[in-house]
């Protein structure tokens, strides 16, 4: 009973720690292309709650390529085309509701 315990606490704790390492790598990157960081930790904040931790940790792994884009428009449309139409959707909705201050 108690390895099991251990192994489910071991479990949450992993879970948590790739969620944090996500959230801290798209903050990096999305202030790293040019949004202010205001606004890169606003729409963090709404992507999590948009998104699966899932589809959180895979935005987070597509963002490598954001790092080679030559203007901060080039990254957002490269953000765009991630294949994973949950992200694409949340990405703009969480731009637009950081940007108007509107919840969309």
């Amino acid at each position: 009973m108690k390895r099991l315990m251990l192994f489910a606490l071991a479990g949450a704790l992993a879970a948590t720690a790739c969620a944090t390492a996500a959230r801290v790598t798209l903050q990096d990157r999305f202030r790293n292309i040019g949004i202010p960081p205001a606004t890169a930790d606003c729409m963090v904040d709404e992507l999590e709650q948009r998104l699966s931790a899932e589809d959180v940790q895979d935005l987070a792994r597509y963002t490598v390529r954001l790092a080679r884009a030559d203007s901060t428009l080039s990254a957002i449309r490269s953000l765009m085309t991630i294949d994973n139409p949950r992200a694409v959707t949340a990405i703009g909705a969480a731009g637009a509701s950081c940007v108007t201050g509107l919840r969309l």
